[in-house]
C-alpha cells in the first residue's frame, strides 16, 4: 500500500476490516490511531502490493459477491433469520436444506418476494429471510440452492444464557507448578492436584483453581504462551500411576536438589522427568483406544514436536500426551461427581513458534501481535508477543479451531475462565517491529464468539468466566450479563480511597478473590512491596511512587474502617492478617456465586508468581510451605474453616 492515503479512504477501508480508528484509554481520554498504524493493520490482511484504491473495491465485491456469511448465530431454539444478498434482478424462488447435527434434514422453498430488502448497493440487493424451523442447540449447516448453485452457512444454535456453576461454593487458587510435596519431581503434579481437591472437599470447598496446564516449549514455560491449546503439558503427569512406571525408574532420578529448590529449574525437570517418560513409552504397547486417540490429531502434534527438536521423538510425545489425556479425564470426572468439577484457565493466545500457529496458520495474522495500549500502569504499554486471530480467517474456517480449543477445556472443566475476555470483543494489533504506542484496536465477530462458547459450555455442562479486569468498555460486562457470562470481582483492583464502601460489592453472577496471579500477593499489596517494584522497574517514578504510597494508605485507612463497621474487624490496627482475615469474611458473605482464596495469602507470602513483563521472576517461585504442612497447618485450617462456615450461613447484609 502506498502514499498518499486519503484520509476518508483510509477511515472507510478501516471500517470495513473492523479496524478502530480510536479507542479510549484508561484515563477516559479518546486515543486516535495514526494514519501509519491504521495502514500497518490493514496491509497484513491485504494481498501484497494491493493499492488502496482497489483494495476498499475488492473488499466491497468480496462482501456482495458471496450471498450469505459463513456462520449464523441463532440464540435460544428460535428460527434462523438469514440476510440474503442477491442481484437485485433475482427474484428467486430459492431452495433451502437444514442439515442438523445429528444428521437429519428438512428442507424446502422460499418466495423472496415478500423478503424486505434490507441493503443495497449497485446491482445488489440484501434480503432477510426467516427459515420456518426451530433450532435445537448444536451446529448445523444451512445450504441455499441459488441460481443453480449450493451456498452454505454454519449455524451455530446456542442457549441465550450459559449456565452458572452447579452451587454456591468457595475454594483455592493453586498454580500447580508452585506446590511442593514428597512425591513430586520439583514440579506439582496431577497427584499434587488431586489431593489438593480432595482437601479442599474435606473443608467444605468445591474449587481448585488453577493455571492453564497446556504444552510449552522449555524454555518458554509461562502457562499463557502454550505450544498448543489442544494438548496438554506432561510435566504434570502423575507418572508414577502408569502402567509403565517401575520403582528401578526412581533409583536413576537425581530430584532431591529440585525438590527443595525455591524456584521450578524447568530445563532440569524437563529433562529428568523426559528421561524417566522416554523409558516408559518404550515399554508402552499400543492398542485400539491409544490409536484412536491418535489419529484424532496426536500424530501431527507429534511430529510437529520431533521435526522441532531435531530428535527422532514423536513416539514420545504421542506415549505422554495418550497417558495425560486420560489422567485429565480421570481427574475431571472425579471432581465433577465429588463437586463443582475443575477449574482450569484458557489462555488468550498461543506461541508464535507453535504447534497451533503452524497447524493453523489460516486462523492467524502474521506480521502483528496482541498487547495492550499504555496505561496507567504500564506506560510504554505491553506486547504479549503472540499472533492474533484473523477476523476472516477464523469465520471462512468455520471456527473449527476456535470449538476445538473451547470444547478440549470445557470437556474437562466445571469452570472455565477465559483470560482477558475482552479478545472476543477486539484485540490490540501492534505491527511488527513497532511499540505498543503503534498499535490498533481490531474488533472480532463477538457475537458468533460468545455464542460457540456458550454452546460448547453448555454441552459439557461448564460455567463460564471472563477475565474482564483493566480497560474495558462498557458493552463487555454488559454483554457478559446478557449471556450469562460470570464476571471477576478482585479486591485489590476495586479497592478506592474513598470513606464509605471503598471495596464496593461483588455481583451475584461472579467469581471473587481478594487478587489475581497477575497482581501482588496481599500481604506485599497491603504493605505497599509492589509500589517499590514498579519504582525499580521504572514504571513510576519517584515523584508517582509517592503519589500511589499515599493514595495506599488512604486505602487502608478506608479499608480498615470498612471491615470494623461491618463487624469484619475488630481493630483498627491495620494488622495484615487481621485485615486479611476480614476482607475473606468479606468475600465469603457477599452475593459472589464463588470465592476463590490465593493459598500463599494465608501464610501472608510476599513473592508473586508472576510479575508481568519480568521473564525471570514470573512462573517460577514454589509454596514455601509443602502440601502436607499447608493440610496441618492449623491457622490455616481454621481461616478456611471459617471460609466455609461464612459461605454456608448464605448471603446476607450487615451493618455499616
Amino acid at each position: 500500500m502506498h502514499y498518499p492515503v486519503k484520509a476518508d479512504q483510509l477511515r472507510e477501508l478501516a471500517r470495513l476490516y473492523s479496524v478502530q480508528t480510536t479507542y479510549e484509554d484508561a484515563a477516559g481520554k479518546t486515543r486516535k490511531a495514526s494514519k501509519e498504524s491504521l495502514i500497518a493493520a490493514l496491509r497484513v490482511r491485504l494481498p501484497e502490493g494491493t493499492e488502496l484504491s482497489d483494495a476498499l473495491r475488492l473488499r466491497r465485491e468480496a462482501f456482495w459477491v458471496k450471498p450469505v456469511d459463513p456462520v449464523t448465530v441463532v440464540w435460544g431454539r428460535r428460527t434462523p433469520v438469514v440476510e440474503l444478498r442477491l442481484p437485485r434482478i433475482f427474484a428467486g424462488p430459492v431452495g433451502w436444506r437444514l442439515t442438523f447435527e445429528d444428521g437429519s434434514t428438512a428442507e424446502g422453498r422460499l418466495d423472496l418476494g415478500d423478503a424486505a430488502r434490507s441493503r443495497v448497493d449497485g446491482e445488489f440487493a440484501a434480503r432477510t429471510v426467516t427459515i420456518p424451523r426451530r433450532m435445537p442447540y448444536g451446529y448445523h449447516t444451512l445450504t441455499f440452492e441459488i441460481g443453480g448453485r449450493d451456498v452454505q452457512t454454519m449455524i451455530v444454535a446456542a442457549p441465550a444464557k450459559a449456565r452458572g456453576p452447579k452451587e454456591r461454593s468457595w475454594g483455592i487458587f493453586l498454580p500447580l507448578y508452585a506446590v511442593r510435596s514428597a512425591e513430586n519431581w520439583g514440579i506439582g503434579d496431577l497427584r499434587d492436584m488431586v489431593r489438593a481437591r480432595q482437601w479442599v472437599n474435606e473443608l467444605g470447598g468445591g474449587v481448585v483453581a488453577t493455571l492453564p496446564l497446556l504444552a510449552t516449549f522449555e524454555d518458554e514455560p509461562s502457562p499463557y504462551s502454550p505450544v498448543s491449546r489442544l494438548f496438554w503439558n506432561e510435566l504434570y503427569l502423575d507418572a508414577e500411576k502408569l502402567p509403565e512406571w517401575s520403582d528401578d525408574l526412581r533409583e536413576v532420578l537425581s530430584i532431591r536438589s529440585l525438590k527443595s529448590a525455591d524456584q521450578v529449574d524447568y530445563e532440569r525437570v524437563s529433562r529428568i522427568k523426559r528421561a524417566a517418560l522416554e523409558t516408559m513409552a518404550t515399554r508402552f504397547t499400543q492398542d485400539e483406544d491409544f490409536v484412536r486417540f491418535a489419529s484424532r490429531g496426536a500424530y501431527g502434534y507429534a511430529h510437529f514436536r520431533a521435526a522441532k527438536e531435531e530428535r527422532d521423538s514423536a513416539n514420545y510425545h504421542l506415549y505422554v500426551q495418550y497417558r495425560m489425556a486420560q489422567q485429565m479425564r480421570e481427574i475431571a470426572g472425579e471432581a465433577r461427581n465429588s463437586g463443582i468439577g475443575l477449574y482450569l484457565d484458557f489462555p488468550l493466545g498461543v506461541n508464535p513458534g507453535g504447534f497451533d500457529a503452524w497447524k493453523y496458520a489460516r486462523s492467524f495474522v502474521k506480521g502483528v501481535s496482541v498487547g495492550a495500549p499504555p496505561d496507567l500502569f504500564f506506560t510504554q504499554g505491553q506486547n504479549w508477543g503472540f499472533p492474533p486471530f484473523d477476523p476472516d480467517g477464523i469465520r471462512e474456517d468455520r471456527y473449527e479451531y476456535f470449538r476445538a480449543c473451547i470444547r478440549h477445556h470445557v470437556s474437562h472443566a466445571g469452570i472455565l475462565r477465559l483470560d482477558h475476555v475482552m479478545g472476543l470483543h477486539r484485540l490490540f494489533w501492534i505491527p511488527e517491529g513497532g511499540e505498543a504506542k503503534d498499535g490498533v484496536y481490531v474488533r472480532y465477530p463477538e457475537e458468533e464468539m460468545y455464542a460457540i462458547v456458550a454452546l460448547e459450555a453448555h454441552k459439557h455442562g461448564c460455567a463460564v468466566v471472563g477475565e474482564d479486569l483493566g480497560t474495558v468498555p462498557e458493552y463487555v460486562p454488559r454483554m457478559m450479563n446478557r449471556h450469562g457470562f460470570r464476571r471477576m470481582y478482585v479486591v485489590q483492583y476495586e479497592l478506592k480511597p474513598e470513606e464509605v464502601n471503598p471495596a464496593g460489592e461483588p455481583p451475584a453472577e461472579s467469581v471473587a478473590s481478594v487478587n489475581t496471579h497477575d497482581m501482588p500477593t496481599f500481604a506485599a499489596f497491603w504493605r505497599g512491596a509492589d509500589i517499590d517494584d514498579r519504582l525499580e522497574q521504572r514504571l513510576l517514578d519517584r515523584k508517582g511512587a509517592e503519589e500511589e504510597r499515599e493514595k495506599r494508605e488512604r486505602m487502608r485507612r478506608a479499608l480498615v474502617r470498612h471491615l470494623k463497621a461491618r463487624g469484619l474487624l475488630s481493630n483498627d490496627s491495620g494488622d495484615t492478617k487481621a485485615v486479611l482475615e476480614g476482607v475473606l469474611r468479606f468475600l465469603s458473605g457477599s452475593p459472589a456465586e464463588i470465592v476463590l482464596v490465593n493459598i500463599e495469602d494465608l501464610w501472608l507470602e510476599t513473592q508473586p508468581q508472576n510479575v508481568p513483563g519480568v521473564s525471570e521472576r514470573s512462573w517460577k517461585h514454589k509454596f514455601r510451605l509443602t502440601m502436607d504442612e499447608i493440610r496441618n497447618h492449623p491457622e490455616i485450617k481454621r481461616i478456611l474453616e471459617a471460609v466455609d462456615a461464612e459461605r454456608r450461613k448464605g448471603v446476607h447484609g450487615r451493618q455499616g
